[in-house]
């Protein structure tokens, strides 16, 4: 009796090795050496992206190698979907752009989303699946769908909370493939080759690019700023919970 006491006093070993995990990612984003301005942000939407590295979700599917291929490669079609619109909002902003410089580094940023989704309609190849056909015979994944209209209803508003909006995407995908890097990527199997694209310094320089761009001072983050950063990072959460019903 006092055996079985103790079994259900104790939490199982797979408990403690995710919450481990989770915490393991959570502090590397604190390691991140954000700016901070770029760290206040994340401190308002720390508990959506407790969410995402949650164990069972998404993403920790894909760390373990447990996630089915068939959502794998449906996710990669409708990311690059998303993609297209995330740089039209960087077109939108290049218009913004107040100076050369800031028009240069919108340039830069462009070109490296369309370089994202040239390797998504690679990967989706290797997976069996035509992005482009794919896209053209299917509706929009309503959370992506609900994504994309959060980003148009942004292209009228400032630059700083158009810039709001689309750093989480950014920085988000910066975090998680580094951060799970620094835990192991030997379960992955075929996931591993999504967390090494993202682990890249040139993911995290893009994002450490864009955050430069907000305001210098903390206390010069306005409601609309905070509510912009947030809301991405919710509508990032949401993405990634919505393949979790396919």
């Amino acid at each position: 009796p006092l055996g079985l006491c103790r079994d259900r006093q104790s939490t199982p070993p797979a408990v403690v090795f995710a919450d481990a995990m989770r915490d393991a990612v959570l502090d590397d984003f604190d390691a991140a050496h954000l700016s901070p301005v770029a760290a206040a942000l994340f401190s308002r939407a720390r508990a959506s992206f407790a969410d995402i590295i949650a164990p069972g979700g998404f993403v920790d599917k894909m760390h373990k190698g447990a996630l089915d291929r068939g959502v794998y490669a449906q996710y990669l079609a409708i990311d690059r979907y998303f993609l297209f619109h995330f740089n039209r909002a960087y077109a939108v902003a290049l218009i913004k752009a107040r100076t050369v410089d800031e028009q240069r580094m919108f340039h830069e940023l462009i070109g490296g989303v369309l370089d994202e989704m040239r390797l998504h309609v690679s990967a989706c190849a290797r997976w069996g699946v035509d992005a482009d056909y794919y896209m053209a015979s299917h509706p929009p994944e309503p959370a992506a769908e609900k994504y994309v209209k959060f980003l148009e209803s942004l292209h009228e508003g400032s630059m700083e909370g158009l810039i709001a909006g689309m750093v989480p995407c950014m920085r988000l995908y910066s975090a998680l493939g580094s951060g799970f890097a620094k835990i192991g990527l030997d379960a992955c199997g075929p996931y591993r080759e999504w967390f090494d694209a993202y682990a890249s310094t040139e993911i995290n320089a893009l994002a450490t690019q864009l955050e430069s761009l907000l305001p210098v001072d903390v206390e010069d983050l306005t409601t609309e700023i905070i509510d912009n950063y947030k809301r991405a990072m919710e509508l990032e959460r949401d993405f990634f919970e919505a393949w979790l019903s396919i």
